[in-house]
């Protein structure tokens, strides 16, 4: 079995995230402030990594599939949070 899944759902997940982004408009403050996406993202990043070893995919392709859903889920969650809070 093939496990090329693993970075091609994260780069589709990836894409849906910027497509949100580019939505919504840029946010009010930066990711970088925004610890539940980091929080958010770095947990659901392990989650997968660890997941795909599991599974038996070899350990760089599940490092670098795990690093394309953390970006996503931080990308994703900063950029509907962004957008509730934000002023006017």
């Amino acid at each position: 079995m093939s496990s090329s899944w693993l970075i091609y759902s994260g780069a589709v997940l990836m894409l849906l995230s910027v497509g949100i982004l580019m939505s919504t408009g840029r946010p009010a403050t930066s990711v970088w402030r925004d610890v539940t996406a980091m929080a958010t993202g770095v947990a659901l990043g392990a989650f997968v990594c660890v997941f795909a070893l599991v599974l038996h995919v070899p350990p760089g392709t599940a490092v670098s599939g795990a690093c394309f859903w953390m970006a996503a889920v931080i990308t994703g969650v900063h950029a509907v949070r962004g957008r509730v809070g934000s002023r006017g």
